[in-house]
């Protein structure tokens, strides 16, 4: 009763999610906020949820996304992954005016801005996400990637220490920041994550290129020579293959110690 202060036990059963039950306590004050994560039953999950949410928890705001807003963002998701940018965008500003405050349809609308190098309008999308959901990790690790190829290697800086907050194993993440960091002259704060990129993401052929050059200022110019190759294996006519080429034949005639 909106006013009234005391105990409170409010509990959520929920078709495909296991029953949860908190305790609020109002003595205090006659207002509150809670937020309540609820964990997929195994097998139950209800249909439609998954393609709107990530993780192995759901947060309770999620449940109330209308199904034809969920419809319009599984449509925009599969037209992405068949690289048809234009209709996945249009489903996904669909699903926004179906349902404003969905902050997975703004990411995956700002991943596609992204991918247009439109940098306004990926911007004003992913922040809006972050308005909306403060822990949005996967609008951050995107919001760091755009200020990286914009060169605004400061804010790509903070955004990707924020989404790796949240998401610590994201091999993106990790390779975005190192990136980052080489930028800015740092490359021994660039290591470790290029190490976990190179480690989580073994096809990315960038990535490769990046932790050799980062071993070859280590001075552990066999390890880059095996990193130049893996690039060379995966991207053979990729834009660093030339340069890389070069290093490879310059690792190769030198003197080994």
């Amino acid at each position: 009763m909106p006013g009234a202060s005391g105990m409170y036990i409010v509990r959520i059963n929920q078709l495909g999610y296991k029953e949860v039950t908190v305790h609020v306590n109002l003595v205090d004050t006659s207002r509150g906020f809670l937020t309540i994560d609820l964990q997929p039953d195994p097998g139950a999950a209800p249909p439609g949820l998954a393609g709107a949410v990530s993780g192995n928890s759901v947060s309770a705001a999620d449940l109330g996304i209308p199904e034809n807003a969920r419809r319009e963002f599984r449509k925009g998701e599969s037209a992405l992954k068949q690289s048809k940018l234009d209709a996945g965008i249009a489903h996904l500003q669909k699903a926004i005016k179906l349902y404003e405050p969905f902050p997975q349809a703004y990411t995956l609308l700002g991943t596609a801005h992204l991918e247009q190098k439109n940098w306004k309008a990926a911007e004003a999308a992913l922040e809006k996400a972050i308005s909306l959901d403060a822990n949005a990790s996967d609008a951050y690790l995107a919001l760091g990637a755009m200020f990286n190829q914009t060169k605004e290697y400061s804010r790509a800086e903070t955004a990707l220490l924020r989404g790796l907050e949240w998401k610590p194993d994201a091999p993106a993440g990790h390779y975005e920041l190192a990136k980052t960091y080489w930028e800015l002259g740092r490359w021994q704060e660039a290591a470790p994550h290029a190490r976990k990129a190179v480690a989580g993401m073994p096809d990315v052929a960038g990535a490769h290129a990046l932790f050799g050059n980062i071993l070859l200022r280590e001075r552990n110019p066999q390890g880059a020579l095996h990193e130049y190759q893996e690039y060379l294996r995966l991207d053979p006519d990729g834009s660093m293959a030339p340069s890389v080429r070069q290093m490879i034949e310059k690792l190769q005639k030198a003197p080994h110690p």
